[in-house]
């Protein structure tokens, strides 16, 4: 048992179960996708919600200056940095 002898190592995975169950309830409900490239879509923004919010940011903002970045042929901005 690790996390006996680890300290910071929690004796459970409920964190990272907390953390897929969005995506889990979403595909339950929405019966999945009928593609891969379906699948790559929602791997992405459901990698980028829980990412946002672990990051306490807001998840539209990001997206938005992320495809407003690609169209610049920019960098998105990271989390405490400014555009200059």
């Amino acid at each position: 048992m690790v996390f006996l002898s680890h300290h910071g190592v929690e004796p459970t995975n409920n964190r990272a179960e907390r953390a897929l169950r969005f995506g889990v309830q979403w595909r339950k409900r929405s019966l999945g996708t009928a593609s891969d490239k379906g699948n790559r879509w929602a791997e992405r923004i459901l990698s980028l919600k829980e990412t946002c919010r672990l990051q306490a940011r807001a998840t539209y903002a990001v997206l938005m200056d992320a495809i407003a970045s690609f169209f610049r042929a920019t960098n998105p901005i990271s989390p405490g940095s400014s555009r200059r």
